[in-house]
């Protein structure tokens, strides 16, 4: 007589995966809402600011998904991906190589002690740049910036801590209120050989974790102040204390054009400058096509300098 074999038998188990698909629809529903993160404590403000690289969790649903191979894990996996590549892989796709540009846009917050500020500014000349703002030129290091940018630019324009050189003659400064006690933004018609550019120079307040209502506030500000301006081309570069990825930039961006955005080529952080995680510094427009953005190199500032092509539509 034959005896059946006392060896268990392997069954399949219809939730096998289950874990890998609860944690990849939560991480995908994560970044479809992130939106309704709360402001309060600057949970928002943190985490909307390094939006890219919470795809790192994607690396947890995998390892999931490796071991406990199934049709649930597998969409576990699938479906944050897809989410994740849909808001950032546009971001790393290599940018196309332009011709000359129209204009270039320098934009450096040059910090208020950078140890070696003639380099600085002998870097940013170095590129060629068509207009330079820089932020926070009330440090000595600002004001060195300042003395080296005046000797390469024939026509300049300052107001308080920030300034605008230009190849090109502007009009004067016109202060643009932010609600702050103190000038962080002004206005200027550059005449430029393609045609006139209405050019905002901005500096956001700082904004710390739970401390962030003065600087949304002046973003609406701003806001408002080019969507009345009526002029055809619009360019707004500074350090703007705000990440692609933060809800509130969608005051600007659209309706005013990203330039790293625009292009590619990877997501173009530039704070802080020796391991950068988040992108603060922009340059904005309207009435152009973005041809380039390029993230200068470290230097000793402690955000890294961004340079845009622009053509005129």
């Amino acid at each position: 007589m034959n005896q059946e074999s006392s060896q268990p038998r392997k069954t399949h188990s219809p939730a096998k995966g289950i874990t890998a698909l609860i944690f990849g629809m939560a991480y995908a529903a994560f970044l479809l809402l992130h939106h309704l993160l709360p402001a309060r404590m600057g949970i928002a403000l943190v985490i909307e600011s390094i939006l890219p690289w919470t795809g790192v969790f994607l690396a947890l649903v995998l390892l999931m998904f490796l071991i406990r191979f199934s049709v649930l894990s597998a969409i576990g996996i699938l479906v944050p991906t897809v989410v994740w590549a849909s808001m950032f892989g546009s971001a790393l796709i290599p940018a196309d190589d332009e011709d000359a540009p129209d204009l270039t846009v320098a934009t450096h917050n040059v910090g208020a002690r950078m140890p070696e500020p003639t380099a600085a500014a002998e870097s940013l000349v170095s590129a060629d740049p068509d207009i330079v703002t820089i932020q926070e030129l009330e440090s000595l290091s600002g004001k060195i910036i300042h003395k080296e940018l005046d000797s390469s630019f024939e026509h300049s324009q300052v107001v308080d801590t920030i300034g605008v050189w230009s190849k090109w003659p502007m009009s004067a400064p016109e202060e643009v209120d932010l609600g702050l006690q103190w000038p962080r933004a002004f206005a200027t018609t550059i005449s430029t050989d393609h045609g006139d550019v209405r050019f905002y120079s901005v500096h956001m307040p700082s904004v710390r974790p739970g401390h962030e209502a003065m600087r949304n506030a002046a973003i609406r500000r701003l806001a408002t102040k080019f969507e009345t301006d009526d002029a055809e081309n619009v360019i707004v570069a500074g350090d703007f204390n705000t990440a692609t990825t933060d809800t509130n930039f969608s005051e600007l961006s659209p309706p005013l054009e990203d330039s790293r955005v625009e292009t590619g080529g990877g997501f173009g952080f530039t704070w802080p400058a020796r391991f950068p995680v988040t992108r603060l510094d922009h340059v904005l427009s309207r009435g152009f096509e973005v041809t380039s953005d390029e993230v200068l190199g470290r230097g000793s500032s402690d955000h890294r300098a961004v340079l845009a092509g622009l053509d005129f539509k």
